[in-house]
């Protein structure tokens, strides 16, 4: 039976990431709409499907919480370490320079940082100082321990799908109450961040269960691709952006799953799917040091380049991201794995790719950490 290939699903969560960049980076781009930010909430929606896919059969074979977590552990660690460094030089240099763009005091970093290091929001205003964007990978590996924790409950599809209209329900409120899809970036709306995570991490589960037994048209994927732009050219109010979460995009990754890009486009929506954590992780501090360095050495405002200086910064990211997964993420997960295969931990593997179920011999068949390590070279 030939092996599947989530291609589309790979190219929405490159375009939903470059989505954030441009967000992320008005002096490159110049204002961009807000709601460009709600691509995260299709990222939740994406790890909860391809999680499920990557790891539900190794519940059932009794994989424990601590495994499945010391993986994604391993998983994403890499590129966030790359991540906090380069952003603890950027505040330094603020700092050291008085820059209106330091987010505090020496007191305030060194508060910050243990915190941060270990992938927790830290007790200040900004809970990710040195990297914005990591809040959502906090509430990420949390949705993650969680459905470890609940497993076995959520394997019933009716407690799956009570889960997500529970949290469907939560997340409409916090939304209605905070008056903000910006839910979970600070302490003061922490909570709507939990319903936020909950609600798609959970519909993508749900969809992944059910996934052979919905009937769906199949959609072109530059169709599925473009929502979040189309979206963003229209710029729905605080409904329209609540009805895209709890419905738009849990429809985008119900129909992408269904349908596969033409031979021609393959390679760009994998080659956007592989460079999409490192372009997520590694965007926002890379344009600040870039936009400081530059003023500093040269004294030119990068806006004057706007929209240009945007579109080759983002596509250097990618460039940089292919290179970076090959050369630097995907070593140091090998690393990882070996350390930890020694304290009986077990290579990472949550790859996005769908196959036949295999036999009870070769599930059992013992295979060296490298070689299972190097099977699994798509990651989530």
């Amino acid at each position: 039976m030939p092996v599947k290939n989530y291609r589309t699903l790979h190219g929405i969560r490159g375009v939903a990431a470059l989505c954030i960049v441009a967000l992320h980076s008005p002096r490159l781009f110049g204002p961009m709409p807000g709601f460009l930010g709600m691509a995260v909430d299709l990222f939740f929606v994406l790890s909860g499907f391809v999680l499920a896919h990557a790891y539900e059969d190794r519940f059932r074979q009794g994989m424990t919480p601590l495994t499945f977590l010391r993986q994604r552990w391993v998983r994403l660690y890499p590129l966030y370490a790359a991540g906090l460094l380069l952003g603890i030089t950027h505040q330094a240099m603020c700092i050291l320079y008085d820059s209106p763009r330091s987010i505090g005091t020496w007191s305030d970093l060194f508060i910050a940082l243990p915190f941060n290091v270990f992938m927790l929001p830290a007790p200040l205003s900004h809970t990710f100082p040195f990297n914005g964007p990591m809040w959502s990978i906090f509430f990420e590996l949390l949705a993650n321990l969680l459905w470890a924790v609940f497993w076995r409950r959520l394997r019933s599809t009716r407690v799956l799908a009570g889960t997500v209209l529970v949290c469907g329900g939560l997340y409409s409120w916090a939304l209605l109450y905070w008056e903000t899809p910006a839910l979970g970036l600070a302490w003061v709306n922490f909570p709507g961040g939990l319903t936020r995570v909950g609600y798609s991490f959970a519909a993508g589960l749900l969809i992944y269960r059910l996934r052979d037994k919905l009937r769906t048209p199949r959609v072109p994927p530059l169709v599925l691709t473009g929502v979040l732009l189309a979206m963003a050219f229209f710029r729905p109010g605080l409904i329209g952006q609540l009805l895209s979460v709890l419905l738009v995009f849990p429809l985008v990754v119900m129909l992408g799953a269904r349908s596969e890009p033409r031979s021609g486009a393959r390679g760009a929506h994998e080659s956007l799917g592989k460079a999409s954590y490192c372009v997520y992780v590694l965007h926002r501090p890379l344009a600040a040091l870039l936009y400081a360095v530059v003023l500093r050495l040269s004294g030119q405002r990068l806006e004057s380049f706007a929209p240009w200086g945007g579109l080759v910064f983002t596509a250097a990211l990618v460039a940089g991201g292919l290179v970076l997964t090959d050369r630097f993420e995907t070593p140091a997960r090998r690393w990882l794995t070996r350390r930890l295969a020694g304290k009986g931990g077990e290579p990472p593997a949550a790859p996005i790719r769908v196959g036949p179920p295999r036999r009870r011999a070769e599930e059992d068949r013992p295979t060296s950490v490298e070689s299972r390590a190097s099977q699994r070279s798509r990651e989530t």
